[in-house]
């Protein structure tokens, strides 16, 4: 029914408004791919795809730009002096793509959807608790009357913090907080509405006019867009593919213009030919390590993490099995976040946290109690079976760990359901995950590795954490706030290694310089498609 209902509303949107694109004559099409069902409900997106895609239908307060982040869905705001009162002036040129005008009413009601306990969306602990009385609305403590967002008038939108928040403008960047339409969205705890394009009311550059969210979504110019005459992009064609192998292989017969997504082995052979564009992307790929004080779970000794981790040569792994695509983790925060000046860098400021050392992870080992790996249990690691580079990535890693620890390693390789599934819930010992900055502060990064984090799938628990963590939140003072989530840092990994940080990532996309121009990565890690051109 999804389906036909979207095929109807693509056609009713064809016939019924003319686009640019048309009335010009000629069409700036690129065709890209990416995974499946991407989630396209702001508040029900916890994905890197569903957010690139919402960046591109939607507008926020703010917008991630090439380099860091711009004020565009107002015209202007006012802040108090400790940080807690933000007062926006919103453009007065926004539409919906309807026509209607985006208001202060559609801000109040997404925040309110957010902390909604009735709803209880993906990030409705998280960054509810920023704004004032938004955890203890999610937790029936308080009405949502009480929530520190208002309309002043239609144009003029009022957000108080829970605490002094002087960064609030780089959170307001992220996806959860960009504004909706009450009257198209329906709630069933999927977010699947999304997806229908009779619902698909956004207000950012792009609309959506068809989506098989299994195969294929269409975005083409939104022409009610106050700036439409600064975007260069037409339509944009989403092709819908979970292997990275075929949506090389499409990208070289000419089936797509771009991706982001390939398999590592072929990172040489596409710089060779000029396809391989990347920048340093705010993003940390790590192992999971389950945490969970149950009964034979060897892995809740930190003695056994920093073992594994010590005997893991990352220079190797990344210059040469991965080919030099990746930046060997020497923390777990990377660099490109502020530290305690606006100039300095948290990563410098905070220094190397991580090496190699083959000796002390031996001995560590045998101080557990399993000297050179006898009666250690064996140790699976679980992972999705969907790329190429974690199966060169485990095999590396069931060498090292065997013979330089004397453990058996036993590999499994996982359909993407069902490693999701594992993760979720728990039954793994150690699994891959990444995390990429929702919004530019180092803060984000460490946020989900407090206690009952839904994302900190390791179950990993740590008091001096959660409390320097939550106490970073709500100080104004930037050197003593950094200083904060550095002692956090330190627990994670110098006292507790929480997890096993590998490697940063890049940023990255896969495209011929002769078939598209004017392609910018954005801060955010992905392209910025609106502008790009198809020659």
């Amino acid at each position: 029914m999804r389906k036909l209902l979207a095929l109807i509303m693509a056609l009713a949107m064809v016939l019924g408004c003319v686009s640019f694109a048309a009335a010009e004559g000629t069409e700036n099409v690129i065709t890209i791919a990416m995974e499946t069902s991407p989630c396209l409900d702001p508040h029900w997106n916890a994905g890197s795809t569903g957010a690139w895609l919402q960046s591109l239908m939607y507008e926020g307060l703010y917008t991630v730009n090439e380099t860091s982040f711009e004020l565009t869905g107002a015209t202007g705001v006012d802040v108090n002096d400790d940080a807690t009162v933000w007062t926006f002036h919103l453009r007065k040129d926004a539409k919906w793509n309807d026509g209607q005008p985006v208001t202060a009413g559609d801000y109040v009601y997404s925040i309110q959807r957010l902390v909604d306990p009735d709803i209880a969306t993906t990030y409705m602990d998280f960054y509810g608790a920023f704004i004032k009385n938004g955890e203890a609305i999610s937790k029936r403590e308080a009405e949502m009357s009480e929530l520190g967002v208002k309309a002043i008038d239609d144009y003029t939108l009022e957000i108080t913090t829970q605490e002094p928040c002087t960064y609030l403008d780089s959170i307001l960047t992220y996806s959860t907080f960009y504004p909706l339409r009450k009257d198209v969205v329906v709630e069933d705890g999927t977010g699947d509405w999304a997806w229908e394009v009779a619902r698909a009311i956004t207000n950012g550059p792009m609309n959506m006019t068809y989506c098989d969210e299994d195969q294929e979504i269409i975005l083409e110019k939104n022409p009610t867009y106050y700036a439409a005459d600064t975007i260069k992009l037409d339509k944009l064609v989403v092709k819908l593919i979970d292997n990275s192998t075929t949506t090389l292989s499409m990208l070289e017969t000419g089936e797509v213009d771009l991706i982001t997504g390939f398999p590592s082995e072929e990172a040489t052979r596409l710089q060779k030919l000029g396809l391989y564009h990347a920048i340093p992307a705010l993003s940390t790929n790590f192992l999971l390590v389950n945490c969970q004080e149950i009964d034979g779970n060897v892995f809740t000794d930190a003695r056994i993490r920093r073992a594994l981790s010590l005997c893991i040569d990352r220079e190797y792994l990344c210059g040469v099995l991965l080919n030099g695509t990746k930046q060997p983790a020497v923390a777990y925060v990377g660099n490109g976040f502020s530290g305690s000046t606006p100039d300095a860098d948290f990563r410098g400021e905070g220094g190397n946290m991580i090496y190699t050392d083959e000796d002390e992870a031996r001995a560590l080992l045998a101080e557990a109690g399993y000297p050179e790996g006898a009666g250690f249990p064996v140790l699976t690691c679980s992972y999705g079976n969907n790329s190429a580079d974690y199966q060169i990535m485990f095999e590396y890693l069931q060498s090292v760990w065997e013979e330089e620890l004397g453990i058996t390693v036993q590999l499994e390789p996982l359909d993407k359901a069902v490693m999701t599934e594992y993760r979720d819930s728990g039954k793994f010992d150690i699994t891959p995950q990444g995390w990429g900055a929702d919004y530019m502060d180092a803060s984000n990064m460490l946020s989900i590795f407090v206690t009952g984090n839904f994302i900190n799938g390791g179950r990993y628990s740590s008091e001096v954490f959660d409390n320097s963590y939550y106490e970073s939140l709500k100080t104004v003072d930037q050197a003593a706030r950094m200083a904060l989530l550095h002692t956090a840092e330190e627990q994670l990994l110098n006292v507790d290694m929480g997890i096993i940080p590998l490697y940063h990532g890049s940023a990255v996309a896969i495209y011929s310089d002769d078939v598209l121009d004017n392609v910018v990565i954005g801060a955010s890690g992905k392209p910025l498609l609106q502008y790009a051109i198809h020659k």
